[in-house]
C-alpha cells in the first residue's frame, strides 16, 4: 500500500515537473522571438516557427524590415495558457517600443497575439501566430475619429 502510494505520488510529481518544463520551453520560444527582434537579428526571431506557418513569409518580411529601421525593445505578458501533451496556446501581450536615433523617434505598439505551438520530434513550433498587423513595419494609419 505504502509503495502504491509512493509511486503515485512520483507519477504525479513528474507530471507537475514536465509541466513545468513545458510551459518554461514554451515561453523560450516567445523568448527567442524577442532577443532576435532586439538584438537586430529577424532570422534568429523565425527560428521558433515551422515552415508550415501560414504567414512564415510575411512574418520573416516584417522582421526583417522592423529591425532594419528600428532598434526595438519587447516586453511580453502571457495572460492566457492552455497546455496539452503536443500542444500549447497560449494569448501573449506584446509591447515593442521602435527607436529611431538618427531621427529622434520612438513609437509604441502593442497587441494581443494568439500563439499555438506543436511538438515537433523534441522541439516546439509555433504553427500559429496572429494577428501580425503589429509587426508590420510600415502599419496603416488609424481612422480618424468621425470619419
Amino acid at each position: 500500500m505504502a509503495a502504491t502510494a509512493l509511486r503515485t505520488g512520483l507519477v504525479l510529481l513528474a507530471a507537475v515537473l514536465l509541466s513545468a518544463d513545458q510551459a518554461a520551453d514554451v515561453r523560450a520560444q516567445l523568448g527567442a522571438i524577442a532577443t532576435g527582434l532586439t538584438a537586430g537579428n529577424p532570422a534568429q526571431a523565425m527560428t521558433p516557427f515551422d515552415k508550415s506557418y501560414s504567414d512564415y513569409d510575411k512574418l520573416s518580411d516584417y522582421f526583417a524590415g522592423l529591425t532594419n529601421a528600428f532598434q526595438i525593445v519587447n516586453n511580453l505578458s502571457v495572460t492566457d495558457e492552455e497546455d496539452g501533451a503536443a500542444e500549447s496556446k497560449l494569448t501573449v501581450h506584446w509591447t515593442m517600443t521602435l527607436s529611431d536615433q538618427g531621427k529622434n523617434f520612438t513609437q509604441q505598439r502593442a497587441g494581443d497575439i494568439h500563439v499555438r505551438l506543436v511538438l515537433k520530434g523534441r522541439k516546439w513550433k509555433i504553427v500559429e501566430f496572429s494577428p501580425v498587423d503589429v509587426f508590420d513595419p510600415q502599419p496603416k494609419p488609424w481612422p480618424k475619429p468621425g470619419a
